[in-house]
């Protein structure tokens, strides 16, 4: 089984790209999944001696981009000021090929605040017209050309074993998640249920709704209702109208031009990964990412699971996919209280983990993250690792 640790390329210039290569190996790692682009954050990071909480740079980039995979795209990529004086993610990857082990570019595709600020007309647009600009749009044709940008820059010019595709779908209204918070003092001062939630997440983009309407939605009666419940919701707050539809699917019914938009947003998801495999597949580069035919190996990550569902999340994601398609899964080391039913708190919880991944099924496994989680926690992978290694 091959095990995976994720790291951010800070560390490596913090601690030096050989001596961090040759720890995670001492760990029994055999892969590193590496940022090459990623998104901002505001992170703690308890054993760092370089400071313990650190600012990210926005929506840039830890390789020197290639002009000649950049010439399609009228979006161009913002490069790290760790790059000032050398190739950060070119050093990180010659070190892993001298040491033996895989490398994956750990990617953010269209999930970018800074270029949806610059981009705002590539950004998702909801009904009101407002961009989302951390959120770039699949369905923009130049959006779709900074993401192919970056794999194929990445996989022309470094020795990968695979990309590792996040953010490559519609991203929603909120910037955050259920263990991401935003970091732009995000807030409502009107409750919205899991409905209004969607709905101020469909995208109304210009160019969606011409892809779309090509393909023969009916975008225009979606947009109306769309508009119309939500106005009415948000003219009645904090009431909530008893003969508004109360969940996605009764608004379906209602709206059933809204299925088709649905339609419409995943194969333009699925077109886009479809791409990006054309790049990657004849250089040897697989993919990694949500379910789907274009990816080699699907990702799926138990945060926050207690180890009784671990073996029933493993065996449904396996019995998705085809028979060709490698699983990975990825543990999450600290983030959480001490004592709580899903926080592994010692060597020997994290074996427990480890050992219901595998006797389910997993690929390989895939531990986040090297620079957040405590330095006690990233030891316990040497030790509770032996029945894993093969």
């Amino acid at each position: 089984m091959q095990l995976g640790l994720f790291l951010y390329p800070w560390n490596f210039a913090e601690e030096g790209c050989q001596q961090l290569v040759e720890y995670a190996r001492g760990l029994g790692v055999g892969r590193l999944y590496v940022a090459s682009a990623y998104h901002a954050g505001f992170f703690l990071h308890s054993h760092s001696q370089a400071g313990k909480v650190r600012l990210l740079e926005d929506g840039v980039v830890y390789f020197c981009p290639d002009d000649d995979a950049w010439s399609a795209s009228r979006i161009r990529p913002v490069v790290s000021q760790l790059c000032e004086s050398g190739n950060l993610f070119g050093e990180i990857a010659e070190a892993a090929a001298v040491a033996e082990m895989e490398l994956s570019a750990w990617t953010v595709c269209l999930h970018n605040t800074r270029l949806g600020l610059e981009y705002a007309d590539c950004t998702v647009h909801n009904v009101y017209g407002d961009s989302y600009p951390h959120a770039l749009t699949p369905g923009h044709p130049d959006a779709r050309a900074y993401v192919i940008g970056l794999v194929n820059d990445l996989t022309k010019n470094h020795a990968l074993h695979s990309v590792f595709l996040e953010a490559p779908n519609y991203r929603g209204r909120a910037h955050g998640g259920t263990w991401v918070s935003g970091h732009h003092h995000e807030r409502n001062g009107v409750y919205l249920r899991d409905l209004e939630e969607s709905l101020l997440s469909i995208s109304f983009n210009p160019a969606d709704v011409r892809g779309a309407e090509a393909s023969g939605v009916a975008v225009g009666a979606v947009r109306d209702a769309v508009r119309a419940h939500l106005d009415r919701y948000f003219a009645a707050a904090p009431e909530i109208p008893d003969d508004l539809p109360g969940n996605l699917g009764d608004f379906r019914q209602q709206v059933p031009a809204l299925a088709d938009y649905e339609a419409y947003f995943r194969h333009t998801e699925e077109s886009l990964l479809a791409e990006l495999r054309q790049l990657a597949e004849p250089r040897g580069v697989k993919l990694i990412g949500a379910s789907s035919p274009s990816i080699d190996i699907v990702f799926i990550g138990l945060y926050g699971e207690p180890v009784e569902r671990i073996a029933e999340l493993v065996q449904k994601a396996r019995q998705q996919m085809a028979p060709w398609q490698e699983l990975v899964v990825a543990i999450r080391l600290g983030f959480q209280k001490p004592g709580d039913e899903t926080s592994i708190d010692s060597a020997e919880e994290l074996q427990t983990v480890v050992q219901a991944v595998r006797r389910s099924g997993a690929d390989s496994i895939a531990f986040y993250n090297y620079a957040e989680a405590p330095r006690r926690s990233v030891e316990w992978i040497r030790s509770a690792l032996e029945d894993a290694r093969e």
